[in-house]
């Protein structure tokens, strides 16, 4: 390969946004020519680990955008704590059925009982399935309603909310709204 084929393979790389590819091709290529791989699967490893390395910095996006407080996970749920919370009910929730035909999922109950942390596990697992979420304070969220309604902007913020697949507004009980 030419110095000039080199430059333009690599421009060519950068140019469509193959970041992960245009990082790793020359390693790898050195140590396929020592293995002896074939084209093709030099060609599939290589779009294998771009296609890896978009997955993860997409679900990093989707997780930072979901505005999550905290991680959690429902592996780390202590149903023992809580033994009125099904767990059959909460694994068909974690099925993300309910996305699917756009249905509702309400907890309810006294603070204290893992309502939020559900919450989270559940948005946690849309986000890894690929589905946009946004995790928000009820609130915040009036307030940020409101604002968006004396600045004439109701509209605009309520199209930007409806961008989101799995909207989860935590606290949702406890305040008083007008």
């Amino acid at each position: 390969m030419s110095s000039l084929e080199y430059e333009q393979l690599h421009h060519n790389l950068k140019r469509l946004d193959l970041i992960t590819l245009d990082s790793i091709l020359d390693n790898y290529l050195e140590i396929a020519a020592k293995d002896e791989k074939s084209a093709i699967e030099i060609l599939d490893y290589l779009i294998e680990q771009e296609a890896q390395s978009k997955e993860a910095r997409s679900l990093d996006l989707r997780m930072r955008l979901a505005g999550f407080p905290v991680k959690k996970k429902l592996d780390d749920f202590d149903f023992k704590f809580q033994p009125s919370i099904d767990r059959a009910a909460i694994k068909e929730i974690a099925s993300l059925k309910f996305i699917h035909n756009a249905e509702n999922v309400v907890f309810l109950g006294p603070p204290g009982v893992g309502k939020t942390h559900l919450a989270i596990a559940l948005g946690i697992e849309a986000a890894r399935a690929g589905f946009r979420v946004n995790f928000v304070n009820a609130s915040i969220l009036i307030e940020r309603l409101a604002r968006a309604e004396k600045e004439k902007k109701l509209e605009d913020k309520i199209r930007g909310l409806s961008k989101f697949q799995l909207l989860i507004i935590d606290e949702m009980g406890y305040l008083p709204f007008d």
